[in-house]
């Protein structure tokens, strides 16, 4: 065997060893000891949230979002727009793109990030159960949004999952559901036509453990429904599945329950009390592009605008009082990061009785 064979052959192997830990040893690797992780048990006061990121490489409102200085940020969906039924290579690209962002790197290495994903950063427009490239895009999710190893995210479809902060007495439950896996257009009215049946059984389970505050986020509207006869979509278009989600907050006794929405372009607040306590439902949205008009909103006798809403850039934010009677401020801030509508409750409001 010649000298040069084994040069070629030693280098061959390298090549072959790098590309491996670069395609697929380091896909699902914990988070880098750069990036912020909270410990389990640290509680959490400082919750910050948007979505709808049209630039990866702009966001100027992410300085608006640090200066708030949130112990967790989540993303909410259309994190990025990579809108291709066929071309792979575009969803690294603009997950490239916005990982290179310095305001997104300076975020991510100051709050603890999470994420889902609606339709842009899922595949394409209102695409459901049935865009071709879904098992692709959740690679890609779950490696940019660093999904540890040994998560079941891995071994499941789609890519809901939960987390918890805080000691007992002072527990935040952050459940980040998955809306477009499962989403069968074709059958709005069948059971599990939003979530899945495997969706819905883990939440049920996720819904008994026990929590003060549970943040239950959605890509799009969970309380609003479509009383406007448009063609945005929100949960209310499948309203088997909508009231079968506040059947399931009384059933599961789960106390403390809020959502948070995206998906919009303009951000508002709205509530339902035709539920076992008053459900509110913070739609944060347009970090860097909004909507021409507001919606228009309003009292049905099945829920309701509180506060008015905003047609600027914008992020949600949540400030949790753990002192005396623990309370929670829902808040809805403007470009300059300035709480525009805000809703203050006591955390006994949001308990079955």
């Amino acid at each position: 065997m010649n000298e040069g064979w084994l040069m070629k052959y030693f280098q061959t192997t390298c090549l072959l060893a790098l590309f491996f830990l670069l395609t697929c040893g380091c896909r699902h690797a914990a988070p880098p000891s750069h990036l912020v992780v909270l410990e389990a048990d640290k509680p959490v006061t400082r919750i910050a949230f948007g979505s709808c990121l049209k630039d990866p490489k702009g966001g100027a409102i992410l300085d608006r979002v640090q200066a708030f200085d949130p112990n967790v940020f989540i993303w909410l969906g259309d994190n990025v727009y990579i809108d291709t039924n066929d071309d792979l290579s575009l969803f690294k690209q603009r997950y490239d793109l916005l990982g290179s962002n310095p305001r997104f790197q300076k975020l991510r290495t100051h709050a603890t990030t999470l994420a889902i994903w609606d339709d842009h950063d899922y595949g394409n427009n209102n695409v459901g159960m049935t865009y071709p490239l879904k098992q692709h895009s959740k690679e890609q999710f779950g490696s940019f949004w660093r999904v540890p190893d040994d998560e079941a995210f891995w071994t499941r479809d789609g890519i809901y999952r939960a987390y918890e902060y805080g000691q007992s007495g002072q527990r935040v439950q952050v459940i980040l559901l998955d809306g477009r896996w499962f989403l069968d257009q074709k059958n709005l009215d069948k059971p599990g036509a939003y979530l899945g049946e495997s969706q819905w059984r883990w939440l049920e389970e996720v819904l008994k453990r026990p929590a003060e505050v549970r943040l239950i986020c959605s890509g799009v509207q969970v309380v609003r429904v479509n009383d406007e006869g448009r063609s945005w979509e929100m949960v209310g278009h499948h309203p088997g599945e909508r009231q079968r989600l506040f059947d399931l907050v009384e059933k599961t006794q789960a106390q403390g329950v809020v959502f948070l929405s995206g998906d919009m372009h303009f951000a508002e607040i709205h509530r339902t009390t035709k539920t076992v306590y008053p459900l509110y439902d913070v739609t944060a949205s347009g970090l860097d592009t909004v909507w021409s008009k507001l919606g228009k909103s309003r009292a049905t006798g099945d829920y309701e605008q509180v506060g008015p809403g905003l047609l600027a850039e914008n992020f949600g934010s949540i400030e949790i009082d753990w002192q005396g009677s623990p309370s929670i401020r829902l808040q809805v801030r403007d470009n300059k990061g300035e709480v525009f509508n805000e809703q203050h409750l006591e955390l006994d409001q949001l308990q079955v009785r």
